[in-house]
Formats: structure tokens, C-alpha cells, sequence
């Protein structure tokens, strides 16, 4: 029988009666070994905390997002792996081996043994500054604080409710409560989020009041919206550059596309001097960007494309049309709404919504300006400029057949706030598009080459799109590749978020993939599949497209599978520990 060092009564009570015993108890058993538990826990529990943060904040805080992630394959593994797994067995265990064998000492060893090795990996993240964690903003900063105080409040409280027992059997007690709390830390990490929201949306209306107040107070300044489903980026950068040639012009940041977004840079970065503001919009369900229009007000809005990316988040195509022309319908009646007709489910709606639109200028990218005469090289893309009774020849280094709606689009608006088209054309035949385009590097391949060949060129390429992640863009970029020589190859994940049009989708970019490539790499198994039944329908050879999600064993078929002039396409977003791979 074990004997205890404190009797029964509560630690309160303990120190109440023996005050200058308190600061013995470093002295009792098992405190030691108790403390650096609850330490290496603590390390542990800071490295979840962050992590589950992290991707709340790149699922923009939407539950629906959110959820979706847990439909991948990479999300299924936040669970389905032996770490995790692992827990849930030594939980099990210890209730059912203290039941039956009424010991407790290997459950107490189980959980030291757990938390050293995830406190250990925590501290060497720490020191390496190479933890997942969520970009640091005033929202993100703040939920790491309250995130911080709820779990480690639990296990204060857990460590304070036994502390004045210190005997073994409370201590295995304490190890089962904080492995819960481990176990369930997705769930208060996302309880966390969701409780705080009534005071995040709170703020975020501040916020929303002093931008809309400010663009209120500047009737002089010039709005352009753009809005769709893919090519927003692109189009913003290349307008944006245009209008900046005449115009003292301001665009918002990177993606930072939401009503949040678009708030933060109207406060923080609009002056006096700014003429026009191009405003990149996006949204996740319907309204958001009807929000957005309404505190940046546009003038001149411009619809890129529709397509069924985030068809699983906005729950039918519909959600998507509806929410991608609330910004045309949001322009005044002074305003110009510009359409790319290229895109089907664009073309296909206008009807059903022009109504609604009561901007009275309409500009149909691809029919009322187009372009003809479309010629493609690998760093070259040249075609004739049609609009009203003008043809320009338009010559740039873009790099893609794609990349013409993105130059048509921008084109028309920046004449619709104002320039000339011919001085609007001059600017884009001497604009470098390199940061628009699909990024190319060399790698260097070692001799001998594989299969013993030999070539003048000791590289092969490689095309990196890892920012794409949209059904449209994947097959964009695989047209693109069909103009390199040599063998082809693709490494990309499924993609995310498509809903019932998944399976179609992928089936589809299977057959693609089979007309374009010798080699596919597949790094989600998810809709694998799909997208090797489309690739065989397509006459690839089975052996030909793989799935395979280890970095090294991917480097290790392209090391076999390609030689120097060869080219891979990096699509999609892949896992970084792939990429890194790839280009050691």
C-alpha cells in the first residue's frame, strides 16, 4: 500500500493549518515526474493550439471550408495516423486495464512517455522556428491568446484540483484528463473560434463603418471591382500597372480580397492622391461580395469567370452564379460592367441577371472586344485586338493562350476608366509579364542521364503553378505544356472543395492529363481514381499515371522517368516537403 505524503483534505485546507509546510512540497513523491508532465504537455498542447489556428485562418474562419478540409486526403490524415490513433489506444487502454487489473503505474508511464516525445518535438520546433502557425494579425493574435488561456486553463485547473494529493493514483487521474484534453483539442480550438465570433464580427463592423466612411468621403476617387471564380489576381495586376502609367492607383494586396481585406486597405493605405483603387474581391457563400461592393462602392466592375471551384462551400452552381454577378449588380447606373463571354456559365447567365445589372455601359470580353488571330509559343503570345472599328496587334512575353482573356479583360477596363485604347495597347506590348506568368526554373540534371541518353542540354524544366488550385487553370496550364518538347510529366494533388461535380471534374483533367502527358504524379488519393479512369478512357498507360505522396519516391520516378530537355509541371497545392524535395 502506497503511503501518502499529504493527507486527504484540500490543498487549501493543507496550507491553511501548515503554512510553513507549503513550500515542502517539492519534497512529496511523484511531484517532480507530475510537473514535467504537465510541462512537456504544455509545449505540446502550444504546438496543436497553433496548428488548428493556422488552418482555421487559411480556411478564412468558415466552418464550411473548414469541414470540407476533412473531406481530403490530407485532412482525413489529422486523424487517421499513428500519433493520433496512438492516443485514443492508450486512452482505451488505461480505462480498461485499470478496470480488470486495477494497476496503474504503466498508464502513468504510457503518458510520460507521450508527452516527452510531443513536448521535445514542440521545444525543437520552437527552437527552429519551424512550427505551423497562423499569420500574425490583430484577430489571429488575439485567438492564440484565448485559445492559450482556455487549454492551459484546463489543465491549471486539473493540476490545482490534485496537487494537494500528489498519490499515484491522482496522478494517473491528471494523466488521463490532459491526454482528453489532447485528444479533444480540434474541438475546443474550433469552440474557441466559433464562441468569439459575436466579438470578432463586432469588431470586424468598426472596421467595415470607417472604410465605408472614408470612401463616402472621396465621391473623386475611381472603384474597380473584380470578381469571379479565377484570373481575379491577374487581371487586378495587369490593370493596376496599366492605370499606373496615368493614374495615381492603388490595388489591394496579395489575396486579401475579403470585405476585411479590401476594409484594411482602404484604411491603411488610401491617400488623397490615389485617383483609382483596384479592388480584387472574393467570397466563399453568397452576399459576401455584395458586402464587399458596398463599402468600396465600384464604379466599373469586372467579372472574369465562373467556374465550380468552391461548389462544395456554396452548395450549388447556382450559390456560385448568384454570388459572383452581385457585383455587377452592384454598380450604378453611370457604371460599366465588363463580362468574359469566354467563360461559359458567365455567357450562359447574363440573360437570367441583366436585369438586375443597371450599370448602362456592358462590355462582353471575348464579343464586343475579343481577340483573333491567337499565336502561342512557349515564352510568347501575340493576337490582333478587336474592339468597335480598331485592330491592334497586341506581342507580349505572356506565357499561355489563357493569358489573352486576362490582357482582353484588362484592357477594357482600363478604357472604361478612361484611356485610350491604343495608348492602353502600347503599354501592354511593353509590359514584362513575367510576374504573371507561370514560373519557370531549371534544374540541372546530373550525367549519366537516365536511360543512358545523352543531350546538349543538360536541364530539364520545370513549371511551377503550385498557386493555382482551380479546374479552369489545370487545364489552362496543361494546354501550355503541350507547346514544350520532349516528355512531359505533372505532379499535382486532387482538388478541393468541387462538390458533386468532383468526380466529373476529375475525370475530365484524367483525360486531359492523357492527351498531354507521359507521366502523371498524383499526391491525393481522394479522387485518384477519377482522374486515372479519365487518363485510361484517354489511352495513357496505366503505368504511366501513379499515385504517390512520399517526397523522396517522387523524386526517385522523375530521377528514372525524365531526362535533360524534359519538362514537369508543378501543379496545384502541393505539400512544400514534395517541392523542396523536388528541387534538392
Amino acid at each position: 500500500m502506497i503511503k501518502k505524503s499529504l493527507s486527504r483534505s484540500h490543498l487549501a485546507d493543507y496550507v491553511k493549518e501548515q503554512p510553513f509546510k507549503y513550500m515542502e512540497l517539492w519534497a512529496y513523491p511523484y511531484l517532480f515526474y507530475y510537473l514535467g508532465m504537465f510541462a512537456f504537455w504544455m509545449l505540446a498542447m502550444h504546438r496543436q493550439i497553433l496548428f488548428w489556428l493556422y488552418l482555421w485562418q487559411v480556411k478564412e474562419y468558415h466552418p464550411g471550408r473548414f469541414l470540407a478540409h476533412f473531406e481530403t486526403q490530407k485532412g482525413k490524415r489529422i486523424f487517421i495516423n499513428p500519433l493520433f490513433l496512438g492516443k485514443i489506444a492508450i486512452l482505451l487502454f488505461a480505462f480498461v486495464y485499470y478496470y480488470f487489473v486495477h494497476k496503474i503505474g504503466l498508464i502513468i508511464g504510457l503518458a510520460l512517455v507521450l508527452y516527452l516525445l510531443q513536448g521535445t518535438r514542440a521545444f525543437w520546433g520552437i527552437l527552429r522556428r519551424n512550427l505551423i502557425h497562423p499569420e500574425l494579425t490583430q484577430k489571429s493574435v488575439f485567438l492564440i491568446g484565448a485559445a492559450h488561456f482556455v487549454v492551459f486553463g484546463l489543465g491549471f485547473a486539473i493540476f490545482g484540483l490534485f496537487l494537494g494529493e500528489m498519490s499515484l493514483i491522482h496522478f494517473a487521474i491528471s494523466a488521463f484528463c490532459l491526454l482528453v484534453i489532447d485528444i479533444l483539442m480540434p474541438l475546443i480550438i474550433s469552440l474557441v473560434v466559433l464562441g468569439l465570433q459575436p466579438l470578432t464580427i463586432w469588431k470586424k463592423n468598426k472596421i467595415i463603418n470607417r472604410a465605408r466612411a472614408i470612401i463616402a468621403g472621396r465621391p473623386d476617387l475611381t472603384v474597380i471591382g473584380i470578381a469571379g471564380s479565377y484570373g481575379k489576381s491577374g487581371v487586378k495586376e495587369l490593370l493596376a500597372h496599366i492605370l499606373s502609367q496615368k493614374y495615381k492607383v492603388l490595388k489591394t494586396r496579395a489575396n486579401q480580397n475579403t470585405e476585411m481585406g479590401v476594409s484594411q486597405t482602404i484604411i491603411n493605405d488610401l491617400k488623397p492622391e490615389h485617383q483609382i483603387f483596384v479592388c480584387e474581391i472574393g467570397a466563399v457563400h453568397k452576399g459576401k461580395i455584395a458586402q464587399t461592393a458596398g463599402i468600396a462602392k465600384p464604379r466599373i466592375g469586372i467579372l472574369t469567370g465562373i467556374s465550380q471551384q468552391h461548389l462544395g462551400v456554396f452548395g450549388s452552381q447556382k450559390n456560385i452564379v448568384d454570388a459572383k454577378f452581385e457585383l455587377l449588380e452592384a454598380l450604378p447606373e453611370n457604371g460599366a460592367a465588363i463580362l468574359n463571354f469566354a467563360s461559359p456559365l458567365v455567357r450562359d447567365n447574363y440573360d437570367v441577371k441583366k436585369n438586375k445589372i443597371n450599370a448602362q455601359k456592358i462590355i462582353f470580353a471575348g464579343k464586343d472586344i475579343f481577340a483573333s488571330e491567337v499565336q502561342t509559343k512557349i515564352d510568347n503570345l501575340s493576337f490582333i485586338l478587336n474592339y468597335q472599328d480598331q485592330k491592334i496587334k497586341i506581342d507580349t512575353n505572356a506565357k499561355g493562350a489563357w493569358m489573352a482573356e486576362t490582357i482582353i479583360l484588362s484592357i477594357a477596363g482600363a478604357a472604361s476608366a478612361g484611356m485610350e485604347l491604343a495608348a492602353v495597347a502600347a503599354i501592354v506590348n511593353q509590359t514584362d509579364f513575367t510576374p504573371l506568368n507561370i514560373k519557370k526554373i531549371l534544374v540541372e540534371v546530373k550525367p549519366p542521364l537516365s536511360g543512358g541518353q545523352t543531350s546538349t542540354n543538360s536541364n530539364f524544366n520545370v513549371l511551377d503553378s503550385t498557386y493555382s488550385a482551380n479546374p479552369d487553370g489545370v487545364m489552362a496550364h496543361l494546354d501550355y505544356l503541350k507547346l514544350w518538347e520532349g516528355k512531359r510529366a505533372i505532379i499535382m494533388p486532387c482538388l478541393i472543395e468541387l462538390g458533386n461535380e468532383s468526380k466529373k471534374i476529375h475525370f475530365e483533367i484524367g483525360q486531359k492529363i492523357a492527351e498531354v502527358c507521359d507521366l502523371a504524379i498524383i499526391t491525393a488519393k481522394e479522387r485518384f481514381g477519377d482522374i486515372k479512369k479519365g487518363a485510361l478512357a484517354g489511352g495513357m498507360d496505366a503505368k504511366n499515371i501513379v499515385f504517390c505522396d512520399n517526397p523522396k519516391k517522387i523524386a526517385q520516378i522523375l530521377k528514372n522517368r525524365l531526362s535533360a530537355g524534359d519538362i514537369l509541371l508543378l501543379e496545384g497545392r502541393l505539400p512544400q516537403e514534395i517541392i523542396r524535395e523536388i528541387a534538392e
